[in-house]
């Protein structure tokens, strides 16, 4: 008899584990999460519900646009983003976004990373931002940066057909690394400075986009650390970044989508119109 009431003890001790326990737990998480999320204060005085939905909207839809041509996405998400939150933290908070957007868009085309180039590209990014700590620290002025970048996108455009495209080595995208190391905290988007460097005839349409973004994941996951240092409070800004990355995934993964579905030729004529309107806007950065 004790041998039976221990054992349905056993039993019922053993449904409490597997059944009520987990529940318990559950609801104990989901109520910790709750409060979590009730314990965010607004960051700015702007940000409410309306302009949370604006940005999380604004995030998937030039996330699509990153994931159909591989740029014009963080640029132009960048410009949107001027109209309503402050300027100190326009860059911070749209790096974090881009990580994942380009993380996303690198993980959904990885078959078609070209490695032999982001390898040398990786080796270097870290120094660069470690020289755009220096530069934050020290200069106001970053406009001066951009002039090189301008110079290289319209070659890239309106360059006669004898003359060679430009294409870079091993050591050409080491340095390439550095450069958009240093820049990428200092004018927040890099692929103005990218793309003319992957507008290849050797490259598929899959791997300009997939080898850029797995490259620009690297440059913005290395901005984190540099700000980190600069004591940005990132933890203030979690709802907005949160919301951002989620529509930025999607938009991502819908832009590439669309991409199987546009043939070579058109891919590299939106390419370039997205080229000239990125240029464009750098010059009425650099003499507006």
């Amino acid at each position: 008899m004790r041998r039976n009431e221990s054992w349905s003890f056993y039993i019922e001790e053993s449904r409490f584990e597997q059944e009520v326990m987990p529940k318990c737990l559950k609801s104990l998480i989901l109520s910790r999460c709750y409060k979590y999320l009730l314990s965010f204060k607004r960051p700015i005085s702007l940000v409410t519900m309306n302009l949370l939905i604006i940005m999380a909207l604004a995030s998937f839809f030039t996330a699509t646009l990153s994931g159909l041509i591989g740029m014009a996405g963080g640029v132009t998400l960048l410009a949107l983003m001027t109209f309503v939150l402050e300027v100190q933290i326009i860059v911070p908070i749209h790096g974090c976004v881009q990580l994942i957007s380009n993380a996303s868009r690198s993980i959904f085309l990885r078959k078609a990373i070209v490695w032999d180039i982001f390898t040398p590209f990786f080796l270097l990014a870290p120094l660069g931002s470690l020289v755009a700590y220096y530069f934050l620290k020290n200069i106001s002025s970053k406009e001066l940066f951009l002039i090189p970048i301008t110079v290289v996108i319209f070659y890239v455009l309106f360059k006669p057909k004898r003359i060679p495209e430009i294409k870079l080595g091993v050591f050409g995208f080491a340095v390439l690394g550095f450069f958009a190391g240093m820049l990428s905290p200092l004018i927040g988007a890099t692929g103005p400075l990218l793309a003319p460097f992957f507008f290849r005839e050797d490259l598929s349409k899959e791997s300009i986009i997939a080898t850029k973004a797995i490259s620009q994941t690297w440059t913005h996951l290395l901005k984190i650390p540099v700000f980190l240092g600069l004591a940005f409070p990132y933890e203030k800004y979690a709802l907005i970044i949160i919301l951002m990355s989620m529509m930025a995934v999607l938009g991502t993964r819908f832009g590439t989508l669309l991409l199987g579905r546009i043939s070579e030729d058109l891919f590299r004529l939106l390419y370039k119109v997205a080229l000239a309107f990125a240029a464009l806007r750098l010059l009425y950065k650099i003499f507006l």
